[in-house]
C-alpha cells in the first residue's frame, strides 16, 4: 500500500530488515537446518556476525535472498505493524529505506502490501552507511553502522532495540527504542 499525504512536517526513514521484517529469524533457521548448529536470536550480538561463522558478505547476502523469496513466511517484527507505522506517518511522511540487494524488491514490495505498511516511496540505496547522508530528518533503523553519521549530520535516530545494536549508547541525537509504538511517542513529543 502506497500513500501520499502531500506536504508533512517531517521526513521518516523507515529500515526494512531488523525493524519492520524479522527476516534474520528466517535466516536463522535455514543456518540452522544446513549447518546443524543451533544459534540463536540472542547470540548475533555484532552487526556483521557472519564473519564469526565463517561467511563472506556474499554468502550472508545469499541466504538473505533466499529468505525473502519466501517473503510469505517472514514475519513482522510486531504485531499490527501497519497499524503502526501508520501512526507514525501521521506525524510525518514515511519511506522506506533499504540496502538489501535489488533482486528481493519484488518480494519485500509484496511484503510491504501484504502487511498494509504505508508509506510514500521505496528508496534503495547501495549501502547502508549511505542513509544518513539522504536528509531525512529522521531515521528509524536498527543499524549501529549509521549512528556516527547520523550524529554528524545532527539527524535524529530512533535506534529500533536488536542484540546486535546494544553497544550503542544514546545521546541527544540517537534515541533507542524497543517499540514503533515508543517511536511514535517520541516523534509526538518532539514535534
Amino acid at each position: 500500500m502506497v500513500i501520499d499525504r502531500g506536504v508533512k512536517l517531517i521526513r521518516i526513514a523507515v529500515d526494512l530488515d531488523g525493524v519492520l521484517a524479522d527476516s534474520i529469524r528466517l535466516w536463522i533457521k535455514l543456518w540452522n537446518k544446513r549447518t546443524g548448529q543451533s544459534l540463536t536470536y540472542d547470540e548475533i550480538v555484532e552487526w556483521d556476525f557472519w564473519q564469526k561463522l565463517g561467511l563472506s558478505e556474499n554468502e550472508f547476502m545469499r541466504i538473505l535472498n533466499e529468505v525473502w523469496r519466501m517473503w510469505k513466511i517472514i514475519p513482522p517484527t510486531e504485531p499490527n505493524i501497519g497499524e503502526k507505522v501508520a501512526k507514525i506517518s501521521s506525524l510525518g511522511k514515511i519511506d522506506i529505506v533499504t540496502a538489501r540487494p535489488r533482486g528481493t524488491e519484488q518480494y519485500v514490495l509484496k511484503w510491504l502490501e501484504m502487511h498494509k505498511i504505508p508509506y510514500s516511496e521505496y528508496v534503495w540505496v547501495r549501502s547502508g552507511k549511505m542513509k544518513p547522508k539522504l536528509g531525512y530528518e529522521v531515521f528509524i533503523d536498527d543499524s549501529p553502522l549509521i549512528v556516527d553519521k547520523c550524529v554528524f549530520y545532527r539527524r535524529k535516530l530512533l535506534l529500533y532495540d536488536r542484540p546486535w545494536n546494544r553497544g550503542i549508547e544514546e545521546n541527544i541525537y540517537v534515541r533507542r527504542i524497543k517499540t514503533l509504538n515508543e517511536a511514535y511517542e517520541v516523534l509526538r513529543s518532539e514535534t
